[in-house]
């Protein structure tokens, strides 16, 4: 934490304890301004820092105006069935056709399940890396009760393009969930396979009108840009210098640390000594690491117990990834007794008795907090302070 926060912090542990310990003497020590991370040039390194401006607007190449395809794109991702949905409940009831007329929505999905025999679409699938989902992407929309839904509404006759950036999505979505990981999928080749899906599936349609994105389709996206807009890349690109000082603060202190955390662990050892005997360390996220590294590195008898609240230290340790210990390696003898206080609802606070047995003595309590609230709610919890009043020494 940072001022003001660390101070009123602070105060809240004071005031927690005076109750039932006022013989204890709360001590700051607080190294965010010392060793603490900073942006050192000025945020020379961030594109657009503290100029307002976004990437696009200072002339990057391929940014031309295209966001709301972007963003709409990644609703889709996320819900490759959102148009369909949208269109059909717009659409409302069905279309009256002249005799004889095959449905949009029977044309559509007989194309649509053909796809696959196009040399060419299948090529660009390919380059698009999803022609490997692509086929079990198809068969998923068209039968989902969304896509019979919007085959049967008057927007099937609309429907190419969005049928097409559904397919598109389904398959892009299938092929991320089986690669466990973000794939590198180009943009553009998806574009291009999208292009051509749309006019095999307008070609099928019995007027031969092609392609069309109709006033019910650029209304559903203008719908989709709104959705988005609170989580949406270009309003992040847009807003990078407010994110960026929002955010490199604590993310910064973490990968600081990690790399050269000895400073910040010095501090530690000096408020240590100036404190009077005996002395328990209260730690809090990352301050729980820095503890924990400081008595693993050296010996600090005058340190009668650790606390640590909504640390990660047990979970780096699991990684290999603690800086004063190797996973597999025992805590020395001379860490003195430590207490890891962690609530449910944090998803940033992990549990250490598992991976140090007989060590470590893991406490829950519960702030009814949700995250990321719940990361900073014990400190207005009555059940931390309890527990330091029992235990301190």
């Amino acid at each position: 934490m940072r001022e003001p926060g660390y101070s009123e912090g602070l105060e809240r542990v004071r005031a927690g304890l005076r109750p039932s310990r006022p013989d204890v003497t709360v001590t700051p020590c607080y190294w965010g301004g010392r060793a603490g991370s900073a942006l050192r040039s000025g945020g020379l390194s961030v594109p657009g820092y503290g100029t307002g401006r976004d990437v696009a607007d200072r002339g990057a190449r391929g940014t031309d105006g295209g966001d709301e395809d972007v963003e709409l794109w990644g609703l889709l991702y996320l819900d490759p069935l959102l148009e369909l949905r949208l269109l059909a409940a717009e659409s409302g009831g069905r279309r009256e056709l002249p005799p004889g007329a095959v449905p949009p929505g029977e044309a559509l999905s007989a194309a649509a399940l053909a796809l696959g025999a196009d040399e060419r679409l299948r090529g660009l699938l390919d380059s698009a890396g999803i022609g490997g989902e692509f086929a079990a992407a198809v068969a998923s929309v068209v039968t989902s009760p969304d896509g019979r839904s919007f085959l049967r509404s008057p927007a099937a006759a609309d429907g190419p393009d969005v049928l097409a950036r559904a397919f598109a999505a389904e398959a892009v979505r299938r092929r991320a969930e089986r690669s466990g990981s973000a794939a590198a999928f180009d943009g553009t080749a998806r574009d291009e396979a999208v292009e051509r899906i749309a006019a095999l599936l307008a070609a099928a349609l019995t007027d031969g009108a092609g392609t069309h994105r109709g006033p019910v389709t650029r209304g559903v996206k203008r719908l989709a840009g709104r959705l988005a807009l609170g989580l949406a890349s270009a309003q992040a690109v847009k807003r990078r210098s407010a994110l960026t000082d929002a955010a490199h603060p604590a993310a910064g202190d973490v990968l600081l640390y990690l790399a050269r955390g000895g400073a910040i662990r010095e501090i530690v050892a000096e408020a240590v000594r100036a404190a009077e005997p005996p002395v328990v360390l209260l730690a809090h996220s990352l301050g729980g690491i820095a503890c924990l590294d400081l008595l693993v590195e050296r010996a600090l008898p005058e340190v009668a117990l650790l606390v640590t609240v909504g640390s990660q230290a047990p979970f780096l340790y699991e990684l290999g990834a603690l800086p004063s210990l190797e996973h597999g390696r025992p805590l020395p003898a001379h860490v003195p007794r430590w207490i890891n206080v962690y609530d449910p609802r944090d998803l940033l606070g992990y549990i250490g008795a598992g991976v140090f047995p007989g060590r470590v003595e893991d406490v829950a309590v519960d702030g009814r907090q949700p995250f990321p609230l719940a990361h900073s709610a014990y400190w207005g919890n009555p059940e931390l302070y309890r527990l330091l009043a029992a235990e301190l020494p």
